[in-house]
């Protein structure tokens, strides 16, 4: 999935990026949209490390600042099939393709301090959950989409790589690069608003990881 490298190098003293973006294609509205708020670390943990805490909701909690919890539908239909062993099924509280909920979202980046209310809660469905294979990169994405607007007032779609790369000391580690896209007549608005908190939390969202899986 095409998107531009922002313009900031990854180091020991700048571990994480994060910034407004043009709009970035995304697997369900592809190209498009009004804008998009990119993150990238490295990360001392393989690809499908990465990818099972991302899937693992239960675990969310103890190191989610920004996002902490999701309430899954019991609406969501079983798991598919899968013979990539590191995207197992079945394994509950995990998000699976098709996989609905409601998560919560804290965006003060407290949501792991007792007694702070959430935000807001916001519906999603998992419309990506895949190896990666196109362009020389190799390891998985898992994509999921808002729900609760009309496509026309607000649309949005979060993905998240995790490539295989080798790190500065010569070890395997990942790459993860985390992207939403905002589309729609209020898109401009949630820019305008919260676009500088986006690109905080998301900032988090790459630091929590990194600190939980280092």
């Amino acid at each position: 999935m095409p998107y531009s490298p922002t313009s900031e190098t990854i180091t020991a003293t700048n571990p994480v990026t994060s910034s407004v973006v043009a709009p970035i294609p995304v697997p369900t509205y592809g190209p498009g949209g009004s804008f998009a708020v990119f993150a990238r670390t490295h990360i001392s943990a393989p690809p499908s490390t990465c990818l099972s805490l991302i899937r693992d909701t239960s675990n969310w909690r103890k190191w989610n600042t920004f996002c902490p919890s999701i309430t899954l539908s019991p609406k969501s239909p079983p798991p598919p099939a899968t013979s990539d062993p590191a995207i197992p099924t079945g394994n509950e509280g995990w998000l699976e393709l098709g996989t609905t909920g409601a998560i919560d979202v804290f965006m003060s980046g407290d949501g792991l301090i007792p007694g702070r209310k959430r935000s807001r809660t916001q519906g999603m469905i998992v419309t990506v959950l895949s190896p990666m294979t196109e362009n020389e990169k190799k390891g998985y994405r898992i994509a999921w989409k808002g729900t609760g607007y009309s496509h026309w007032q607000l649309h949005s779609e979060r993905v998240m790589e995790f490539i295989s790369i080798t790190l500065e000391n010569g070890e395997q580690g990942t790459e993860f690069n985390c992207w939403e896209t905002f589309g729609g007549v209020l898109a401009l608005v949630v820019k305008a608003t919260y676009g500088h908190t986006l690109v905080e939390r998301f900032g988090d969202y790459q630091r929590d990881v990194k600190a939980f899986l280092e």
